[in-house]
C-alpha cells in the first residue's frame, strides 16, 4: 500500500505531537513541584529561579522544534532549532541527574529524564531532511 503525501504529513504531525506532549506536561509539573514544595526546590540542581528559567527555555525550544518539523523548516533555521533543542535536552538531563543522584526525591527525576529524551527526539526530527512531497 502506497502512502499519500497527505498521509505522510499527518503521520509526521502526529508523531511529532506525541514527542511534544511529555515536555509540555512534565516540565511545568516539575517547575510547580520545585516552587510548591520547598524540599523539592532545594534538591533542584540549579535552584528554584534557574530551574524555572531552564524549564521555560526547554518549553520554548520544544514548541519551536514542533513548528520546525511540522512546517518543514530548512537550512539555518533547522540547525538553530535543533541546537536549541539539544541544549535544552542537556539542561533537563542535568536536572534529572541532580534529582536522581543528589536529592532526597529520586522519583522526581523521572519527569525531567523523560522530557530530556523527548527533547532529544525532537532535535533529531528537526535535523532530519524534510520529506519530498
Amino acid at each position: 500500500m502506497t502512502e499519500t503525501p497527505a498521509g505522510a504529513a499527518t503521520l509526521r504531525w502526529v508523531a511529532t505531537l506525541a514527542w511534544l506532549l511529555p515536555p509540555l506536561v512534565e516540565l511545568p509539573l516539575l517547575a510547580g513541584l520545585c516552587s510548591g514544595i520547598p524540599e523539592v526546590g532545594r534538591a533542584a540542581v540549579f535552584g528554584i529561579p534557574a530551574t524555572r528559567v531552564a524549564v521555560l527555555f526547554a518549553l520554548l525550544a520544544a514548541l519551536a522544534g514542533f513548528v520546525a518539523v511540522v512546517r518543514g523548516a530548512t537550512g539555518l533555521t533547522r540547525a538553530a532549532v535543533a541546537g536549541a533543542l539539544s541544549i535544552a535536552a542537556g539542561i533537563v538531563a542535568a536536572l534529572a541527574a541532580g534529582f536522581l543522584f543528589d536529592g532526597e526525591f529520586p522519583m522526581v527525576a523521572l519527569l525531567p529524564a523523560h522530557s530530556a529524551l523527548a527533547l532529544a527526539v525532537l532535535a533529531r526530527a528537526a535535523l532530519r531532511e524534510p520529506a519530498e512531497s
